[in-house]
């Protein structure tokens, strides 16, 4: 008898644990009779459904269905409960749906088994609500596409307008894009849910807002702070309309729930995102404006990108019109000092002394070549414009490489006293499609560059081969050799290697490789420090004529 009482009391105590640990699980732990009845309701799904277990026990296990699943449901379970399986994991399910006792529906993963108790058929769902779950994983989704979006294009308002329209796929109904202009502020984007809704959506846009008077971004702007309505009343609207044609507009979307937050960017206001729910069980709560603020500090960052871009362009449109306007009023008193030097160097010769002719020589070869240097300085100058307007017109006809370089060769020579000049090129190297004097002029920034660099008694070498459809032209000196840390740079406008070198102005690389791209080659650099360096470039071939 002793022993009964110890098994009857081990017995009850382990169903009273089994019942806590059942009734304090955090899943729901549902089980249903023969005839689908609900006879086990526990807190979990007290809490995951919204009812209470005497409201729920006795009822028919559709109850917490959705409609749509409802009438196919008793079926699968009588399947179930005649097959051959008696349990199925997690694991092993496609997540279903259930119905809250407000009509929400929520996602779930759901395992199932069945037993006999007393001869009667008990089926056991352990479900597990994993709304939140999808919905991390749905907005991490949607920020990966919204980041590509604003990432796409330096255009922020077509941005932020498709930002707008991603927004209603998932997270709104509504969604309103403000942005400011200096003390005003302008709604750019109202992106809708409804198809139906692009009359209201345009009166909106079109309605002037008045920034001393309430809109449903004000507070926003104003406080610079997130604003959250998880239920948005009549009054509450009312506060935020401008007068009885607005609150007309604000009643006509039907807001349920609302959240704002704005765009700001190292504490300077550009706007403000506002999201409108319309759907019944669908309101706005802390988790969801945390998800919004991220969102906003993607679009402010593109926002600022692009105004630091349209900045950028802008101050070197500015640029570049000075330096055309500078070249060019630069030539005249150039002309002038040249023609006066011919003047002057005529006129010594035809009446100055034997003495005075040689002591001018000096001063006229220096005044004539500082006049060609800063020829060349202003063409150089002309020519960055034009490369950065995209205006360098090119005159392309065939070209011979071997006459290319020796003409090249020809025109460095009175520069090259004191160097060794090599031509390595053959004959028979096809016929380029190239601009003449354009060409010319690319190697002659190579080679002075070479022979700037290269001291006295160093080789140049200059050639080409063929490379496919393309020629492949070099400049390879035997100078220091251009530093690791300087190569990324070499072909930057305004750079150069040697800050107190003033003999050029550090355009020379980059107006070659300009002209070599509007040819449709490629201009690069290999150098070694102490081993010399090689600048080649590439030129198409003359197109083969197709047989008839």
């Amino acid at each position: 008898m002793t022993a009964e009482r110890n098994t009857e009391h081990a017995l009850r105590t382990s169903d009273a644990r089994l019942a806590g640990i059942i009734s304090l699980a955090a899943d729901a732990i549902i089980s249903v009779d023969g005839q689908g009845r609900i006879t086990l309701f526990n807190s979990g799904a007290e809490q995951i459904f919204g009812y209470s277990a005497r409201e729920i026990l006795g009822q028919p296990l559709e109850l917490l269905l959705p409609e749509r699943f409802r009438g196919g449901h008793p079926g699968h379970l009588e399947t179930f409960g005649k097959g051959p399986v008696v349990s199925r994991r997690m694991a092993e399910r496609q997540p279903i749906f259930g119905r809250r006792k407000n009509g929400e529906e929520f996602p779930a993963e759901a395992a199932i088994s069945r037993m006999e108790v007393e001869g009667e058929r008990v089926l056991t769902a352990i479900l597990r609500d994993v709304s939140l779950q999808k919905q991390v994983e749905a907005e991490h989704r949607f920020l990966a596409r919204a980041g590509e979006t604003l990432s796409s294009s330096l255009d922020a308002e077509r941005t932020l307008a498709e930002v707008a329209r991603l927004t209603v796929e998932s997270l709104a109904d509504w969604c309103l894009v403000y942005v400011t202009e200096g003390e005003q502020v302008r709604l750019l984007e109202v992106a809708h849910h409804e198809p139906g809704q692009q009359a209201l959506a345009t009166a909106l846009r079109e309605f002037r807002i008045d920034m001393s008077q309430p809109f449903l971004a004000r507070e926003v702007l104003v406080r610079r702070e997130p604003l959250l309505m998880p239920v948005v009343t009549p009054e509450a609207l009312e506060s935020m309309a401008q007068g009885g044609e607005h609150l007309s507009l604000l009643r006509r979307l039907e807001p349920r729930s609302l959240m704002g937050v704005p765009l700001l960017t190292d504490e300077r206001l550009l706007g403000a995102l506002v999201f409108i729910s319309t759907r019944p069980g669908r309101g706005y709560g802390a988790a969801d404006v945390e998800f919004a603020q991220g969102l906003a500090r993607l679009a402010s960052l593109s926002m600022e990108n692009a105004r630091l871009y349209q900045a950028a362009q802008r101050a070197t449109k500015v640029r570049d019109e000075v330096l055309g306007i500078v070249a060019h009023d630069l030539r005249s008193p150039l002309n002038s000092i040249s023609l006066w030097l011919q003047v002057v160097e005529r006129q010594i010769q035809k009446l100055g002394s034997a003495d005075l002719q040689t002591r001018s020589q000096e001063p006229v070869r220096s005044i004539a070549s500082s006049c060609r240097r800063m020829g060349r300085l202003i063409q150089d100058l002309l020519d960055v414009a034009r490369l950065e307007a995209g205006r360098l017109s090119l005159n392309v006809s065939p070209q011979t490489p071997a006459s290319l370089l020796r003409e090249a060769i020809d025109s460095a020579g009175p520069e090259a006293t004191g160097h060794q000049l090599h031509l390595d090129a053959s004959e028979e190297t096809p016929h380029v499609l190239a601009d003449r004097d354009r060409l010319l002029q690319v190697f002659s920034n190579l080679l002075g560059n070479a022979l700037k660099f290269t001291p006295e008694g160093g080789e140049i070498r200059v050639g080409a081969r063929v490379e496919g459809e393309q020629v492949r032209f070099h400049v390879r000196d035997t100078g220091p050799g251009i530093p690791p840390e300087s190569l990324a740079h070499i072909f930057d406008r305004f750079w150069q290697a040697n800050r107190t070198d003033r003999r050029g102005a550090g355009l020379g690389l980059s107006i070659a490789r300009g002209i070599v791209e509007a040819h449709g080659g490629t201009l690069q650099v290999e150098s070694e420090p102490g081993r010399g360096s090689t600048f080649s470039f590439t030129v198409p071939v003359v197109p083969r004529a197709k047989p008839r």
